[in-house]
């Protein structure tokens, strides 16, 4: 008795997992989820180990051996879709669901995940004379126009996605908050570190606004009294601009930087820190900011995009724009009184416990369900 069709044609078009953790972290939650609800009626083609469950009812992974140059990375995902597009033709599935964008078409109604609108709102750090960003943002637009579900992760991309596309029906975009790992939530006898620190998490490039941060931070006066924690998903060297502002101000000795370290050790550092600071210019949701505020950390973050969406009440908002404005809110959470201190984390912990993978889980199932019956 042969197999029946699937439900969902679920392709992972995440070309650098490593470096796109909350979109890779997301997807590996959502297809979770599918395989959960609907078991052997999707059919899931990744070039990653997913772990997820491999029971008979489930079709075999495809995977490609991973590449690192950008021609080696490019052959492999033209390649990698003239697979998966050889395999769509042979499949009956009712939904296609990408995580990301590629230049896969079918003739099925597709859903694609929205992690942010970065390319179009910042054309400084994404010129269009640039052919790979002008061949992104066009591929990225097809996919929106064939879409018959858009899946931004929170309510101000879901904003500047309209922005941008105001051909678009908002009928088709449904916001799908993200989530945290529970371990984040758990209890941890922190041990209080013989010289306190503000911790940085992520990349430090272009938007995430890192040299205006350390400058900040060589501003404030504070090394004496505090270092500076970098966490970093990839071991990147220091730029010339960033050793040019860590010797202006003498932060040599102060800053400490780690690589790519587990989930157990992230939450470590969450927990020791003094505070977390996230001075980025823009973000689709903000996922290191709940992840903070989930261990009991101290938040100071930008008051632009999604961040005051997804932080709540309890961080110290500043204008990433302005040095000024990032030494006041380090002055500020410096000199913190110890009873405010636990006022603010106390509420920033409830106020994450909204924002679990259960639930972000439920609402994605929900949306490809809807999605689903309306065919």
């Amino acid at each position: 008795m042969s197999s029946p069709p699937p439900n969902l044609f679920v392709y992972d078009s995440i070309v650098f997992p490593a470096n796109q953790r909350g979109v890779n972290r997301y997807f590996l939650k959502f297809v979770d989820a599918l395989v959960q609800t609907y078991t052997n009626r999707v059919l899931v083609y990744s070039q990653q180990n997913l772990d997820i469950p491999k029971s008979s009812q489930i079709r075999p992974l495809l995977r490609l051996k991973y590449l690192n140059t950008f021609w080696e990375i490019k052959q492999r995902v033209q390649k990698f879709d003239l697979l998966v597009a050889e395999q769509m033709a042979n499949m009956c599935a009712r939904v296609f669901y990408s995580p990301y964008f590629g230049s896969i078409r079918t003739k099925i109604p597709e859903a694609y995940t929205l992690p942010d609108m970065i390319y179009e709102k910042f054309p400084q750090y994404f010129p269009r004379t640039d052919v790979s960003v002008q061949n992104f943002i066009a591929q990225k637009r097809a996919c929106f126009d064939r879409a018959a579900l858009i899946l931004p992760i929170s309510r101000s991309t879901a904003k500047d996605l309209l922005e941008y596309y105001p051909h678009l029906s908002p009928e088709r975009i449904k916001v799908v908050y993200l989530g945290v790992d529970d371990l984040f939530f758990k209890p941890y006898l922190a041990n209080k570190p013989i010289k306190p620190y503000f911790l940085f998490v992520g990349n430090r490039s272009l938007y995430k606004n890192f040299l205006r941060f350390i400058d900040a931070f060589g501003k404030s006066g504070l090394k004496k009294n505090f270092d500076l924690k970098i966490i970093s998903p990839t071991p990147v060297e220091f730029s010339a601009d960033e050793n040019e502002i860590i010797r202006k101000h003498g932060l040599a000795e102060c800053i400490k930087a780690e690589f790519a370290i587990s989930d157990n050790e992230l939450k470590k550092y969450y927990a020791e820190a003094y505070a977390f600071v996230y001075p980025t210019e823009y973000e689709g949701f903000g996922l290191p900011v709940i992840e903070a505020l989930a261990s009991g950390t101290l938040v100071l973050t930008s008051n632009t995009s999604s961040l005051p969406e997804v932080g709540g009440s309890s961080p110290l908002y500043f204008d990433p724009c302005s040095v000024d404005a990032i030494v006041n809110a380090l002055h500020f959470a410096s000199q913190m009184s110890d009873s405010e201190r636990r006022e603010r984390v106390a509420v920033g912990k409830t106020w994450a416990t909204q924002f679990t993978w259960e639930n972000s889980q439920k609402a994605f199932v929900r949306a490809i369900q809807e999605l689903l019956d309306e065919i």
